[in-house]
């Protein structure tokens, strides 16, 4: 134990929290941490991971290190764990970037650089008009357009998208045939609440294939 708490403060809490979402039993090294550190460690995970871990805890553990946790962290896990473990929802992630239809070239820019630093889920960037999802950019159209040009024509708007409590039953076969490497996840009036990325994805065909 001492010299893995060792590799943490070398590594850093990104990097080891990276590490920790392929660890195959990760709460066991959870539980061998001081409460403050495996609270930023989850904090820095994919709360969908970090939900993982959290679900296989003690539950006074995990509330103790919910708590220690920061506010938008504490938001996400909790929606996250608000779901059924069937539905899709409970596999989303929160790291994406969004952008709103309405913005030019360069202020949706300066958009992505703003979110980008919590985000770095950023090659295709998700638009939305009135609050509800319209489609997708890829970030490299982004990057290259011209300023004059309208943000709308960079916009794919038939990008494909799942409900939140939709079961991973009835969309696995969907699923199965993009190529997208992420896919936002919607609430029934079309917010866009989280994103399912390609590694989700193939943890739950895998999953599925299992059963």
């Amino acid at each position: 134990g001492k010299e893995r708490r060792k590799l943490y403060s070398i590594m850093g809490l990104e990097r080891v929290s990276e590490v920790f979402a392929y660890l195959d039993d990760p709460e066991e090294f959870i539980e061998e941490l001081d409460n403050e550190t495996a609270a930023d460690i989850l904090e820095a995970m994919e709360p969908d991971d970090a939900v993982d871990i959290l679900d296989e805890l003690e539950e006074e553990k995990s509330e103790e290190l919910l708590q220690l946790m920061d506010k938008e962290a504490q938001k996400d896990i909790d929606l996250i764990q608000s779901y059924d473990e069937d539905e899709i929802g409970s596999k989303m992630t929160t790291n994406y970037v969004s952008l709103s239809l309405d913005l030019t070239i360069k202020q949706a820019m300066k958009r992505l650089v703003e979110q980008a630093a919590d985000n770095d889920n950023i090659s295709t960037l998700y638009v939305k008009k009135d609050g509800t999802f319209y489609g997708a950019i890829d970030l490299k159209d982004l990057i290259v357009a011209r300023e004059y040009v309208e943000l709308e024509s960079l916009v794919i708007t038939s990008y494909p998208f799942v409900y939140d409590h939709e079961t991973v039953d009835d969309c696995i076969e969907e699923l199965k045939d993009y190529s997208e490497d992420s896919i936002p996840v919607l609430d029934k009036d079309n917010h866009i609440l989280g994103v399912i990325t390609s590694q989700d994805l193939v943890e739950v065909v895998d999953e599925e294939m299992g059963e």
